[in-house]
C-alpha cells in the first residue's frame, strides 16, 4: 500500500476540501438523511401527543420536519429533545467514520469503504462520547464540591478554616476547572479523530483532549481556524454550483416549446410535499399559479405521471440540498482528523500513519499463522519420516 506523504504542517489541512468528496460526503449525507427521517417521525409524534390531528399536521408541515420551530409542551418537548440528540449522535458517529476513512486512506488503504467506516464507528462509539462526558463529569464534581465548601464557609470559624486556609488550594483548582472547560471543548471537537486515528479508549480520549490543548494550543487553534475556513468556503462553492445547475435545468426545461406548464406542475408537486421549505434556494420556489392572457390565475393540476415525477424530483432535490452541509461537515471531519495526525507528530513525535492499527496487526497475525501452517509438515509425512 502506498502511504500518503504529509508535510506535517498547516499545508496538509488544505487537502481536506478535496478529500471530503466521495465516500466521506456520502457518510455524512447518510447521517443527515437518517436525521431527517428521525426528526420527521418525531415531529409528528410530538404534535400528535399534544392533541393535533394527523391531517392538520400534514397541512402545516407535510414532509418538512420542524422540530426546531414547531410548538411543543409537555411530552412533546421530550420528543423534540430526543430528535435533536439523535441527530447530533448520528452526525458525530458520521464524523468518526470519516476520520477512520481518512487515516486508512493516508495509510494507503484506498478500498476502505463508507460501510467499513460506519461499522467501525458503531463498534467504537463509547469512547467517542464518554471521553468528553468524563471531562464534563470532572467539572461537575469540582463545581458541586466548591458549592458545598462555599455553603460551609458561611458559618463563623469555618470561613477561616475552609475559605481562608484553603484558598491557596481553591485558586489552582479554579484554574484547572477553567482549563478543563477548554479541554471539554477540545474533546467535543477532536474526540472522533482521537478515537478513530489513535484507536484510544475512553481514558485516552479524555487525556488526549487535555494533552492536545496543553502541548499544542497555538497549532491547534490555528489548524481549527483553517479547517473552519475551508469548510465555510467549500459550503458556499458547492451551494453556488448546485444553484447554477438548477438554474440551467430551469432555463432548458422551463421553456414553453419544451416542457412549459408541465415543468411548473412538476415543481409545484415538490413544493406541496415540503410545504414551506425555507432552506431550499429561491430557484426552487415557483408561483402556485400561472397568469394567462386575460389576467386571471389558473392552477396547474399535475397529471399522474407529473405527480410521480414531482415526487422523484423533490426527493432528489432534498438529497442535493443536504449534500451541501454534508460536504461542509465532511470537510470539518477530514480536517480535524488531519489536524490530529499532524499535532500528534509534533506532540509525541509519533507518526500515526506508520503505526500499525488493530486491523493491520490482525492481518499480520493471520498471515503469520498461515505461513506457520504451511511450513509445518502434515502429520502423515511426519510419521513416515
Amino acid at each position: 500500500m502506498l502511504e500518503t506523504q504529509l508535510y506535517f504542517n498547516f499545508k496538509d489541512l488544505f487537502r481536506a476540501p478535496r478529500l471530503a468528496f466521495g465516500r466521506r460526503t456520502l457518510v455524512i449525507l447518510e447521517a443527515l438523511l437518517a436525521s431527517y427521517v428521525i426528526q420527521l417521525i418525531l415531529t409528528y409524534v410530538a404534535l400528535l401527543a399534544e392533541g393535533n390531528s394527523f391531517g392538520s399536521i400534514w397541512n402545516d408541515f407535510h414532509l418538512l420536519p420542524a422540530l426546531f420551530s414547531c410548538p411543543a409542551s409537555g411530552i412533546g418537548k421530550f420528543f423534540v429533545g430526543l430528535g435533536r440528540i439523535s441527530s447530533l449522535i448520528l452526525v458525530i458517529l458520521g464524523m468518526t467514520a470519516v476520520a477512520k476513512i481518512t487515516i486508512k486512506e493516508f495509510k494507503g488503504n484506498l478500498f476502505y469503504s463508507s460501510k467499513d467506516g460506519w461499522r467501525w464507528a458503531f463498534n467504537n462509539w463509547f469512547p467517542v462520547f464518554f471521553g468528553p462526558i468524563s471531562i464534563a463529569i470532572i467539572i461537575t464534581f469540582f463545581v458541586i464540591l466548591a458549592a458545598f465548601m462555599g455553603w460551609l464557609a458561611q458559618w463563623p470559624v469555618l470561613d477561616i478554616l475552609i475559605y481562608g486556609l484553603l484558598f491557596a488550594i481553591f485558586l489552582p483548582t479554579a484554574l484547572f476547572l477553567v482549563f478543563s472547560c477548554l479541554a471539554l471543548l477540545s474533546g467535543m471537537i477532536m474526540s472522533p479523530s482521537i478515537v478513530a486515528c489513535a484507536e484510544e479508549d475512553t481514558m485516552g480520549s479524555m487525556f488526549g483532549a487535555y494533552t492536545l490543548l496543553w502541548n499544542q494550543p497555538v497549532r491547534m487553534i490555528t489548524y481549527l481556524a483553517i479547517t473552519l475556513a475551508t469548510a465555510f468556503i467549500g459550503y458556499h462553492l458547492l451551494y453556488l454550483f448546485i444553484l447554477l445547475a438548477y438554474k440551467f435545468i430551469h432555463l432548458v426545461f422551463g421553456q414553453d416549446v419544451l416542457m412549459g406548464n408541465a415543468y411548473l406542475a412538476i415543481r409545484q408537486v415538490g413544493l406541496d410535499l415540503f410545504s414551506d421549505f425555507n432552506f431550499l434556494p429561491s430557484y426552487f420556489e415557483v408561483p402556485n399559479r400561472l397568469t394567462i392572457s386575460s389576467g386571471s390565475a389558473v392552477y396547474i393540476a399535475p397529471s399522474a405521471t407529473q405527480a410521480i415525477s414531482g415526487v422523484l424530483v423533490a426527493f432528489a432535490t432534498l438529497i442535493a440540498i443536504l449534500s451541501i452541509p454534508a460536504y461542509a461537515i465532511s470537510t470539518l471531519a477530514t480536517g480535524f482528523a488531519t489536524s490530529f495526525i499532524v499535532l500528534t507528530k509534533h506532540k509525541d513525535d509519533q507518526d500515526l500513519i506508520k503505526r500499525r492499527d488493530a486491523d493491520e496487526r490482525a492481518e499480520e497475525e493471520s498471515a503469520k499463522e498461515a505461513e506457520e501452517a504451511q511450513s509445518d509438515p502434515p502429520e502423515e509425512e511426519a510419521k513416515k519420516e
